[in-house]
């Protein structure tokens, strides 16, 4: 059967903060007027909380400061989070939202094994570019969270892992791949290298998030393809441009 192609970047799957669904406040809005004015509202919390756990640290950071940041008393605060680890819950699992359900996806597509890890890569670095101050408070402070929070992301974690370990051993198996590969370290490599994205992006010249996709893609794909490989995969690009 013929590879499907792509037409051109997909457009990430992973949820915009426009999109968040508060948890319900203590009293419920009458009227879907109010219902929308509150998300709205929740959402402006979540990005204060963001900003002052990315600024200050966790730790150090209270819910007067994410008060200060929207100039309301710490009292009103109250309404929308019930406290600052409340807020480390809501920004880490947003932050984790979506990447089991793309990179099962992916898995499960007649795409190529290395188109595979290109859209894994384009995926995992569009999240980075929508979110980047919820994923940098994720990788430093999910190890904070109270734990059946933090057990329920390691467990979507593991699944993320396990898909992209799935996909290099698909590619083992046809062929794409070479067979002295260890998939397992194959796959940190690859999460490592794009995790850390998030720690220098904005930082450095380096381009923008598609050109830094289409760098990793190129270093993942020669590391782990086999001669014949490259020449298709080159050959997939061509076509794609």
């Amino acid at each position: 059967m013929p590879e499907k192609q792509s037409s051109g970047r997909r457009k990430s799957e992973v949820p915009r903060l426009a999109e968040v669904r508060p948890p319900p406040p203590a009293v419920k809005p009458r009227t879907k007027r109010v219902q929308k004015k509150y998300t709205a509202r929740y959402i402006q919390v979540l990005e204060a909380a963001t900003m002052a756990f990315s600024q200050k640290g966790y730790h150090v950071a209270t819910t007067k400061d994410i008060a200060d940041q929207l100039n309301i008393q710490q009292s009103s605060l109250y309404y929308y989070i019930r406290s600052k680890e409340a807020a480390l819950e809501a920004i880490c699992l947003l932050a984790i939202e979506g990447y089991v359900a793309f990179s099962t996806a992916i898995r499960r597509s007649d795409a190529s094994c290395s188109r595979k890890i290109r859209e894994l890569i384009e995926h995992h670095l569009e999240t980075i570019r929508h979110r980047p101050a919820l994923f940098k408070v994720f990788m430093n402070h999910r190890q904070d969270l109270r734990d059946e929070v933090r057990h329920e992301i390691g467990r979507q974690i593991r699944q993320y892992e396990h898909n992209v370990e799935s996909i290099i051993r698909q590619g083992i198996r046809k062929q794409e791949f070479r067979s002295d590969i260890d998939p397992a370290l194959a796959t940190m490599a690859l999460l490592g290298m794009c995790n850390f994205v998030s720690v220098w992006w904005g930082k450095r010249a380096t381009g923008d998030i598609p050109a830094v996709c289409d760098q990793f893609a190129s270093i993942i794909v020669a590391g782990l393809g086999t001669d014949q490989a490259a020449e298709a995969s080159s050959s997939d690009e061509a076509r794609l441009l």
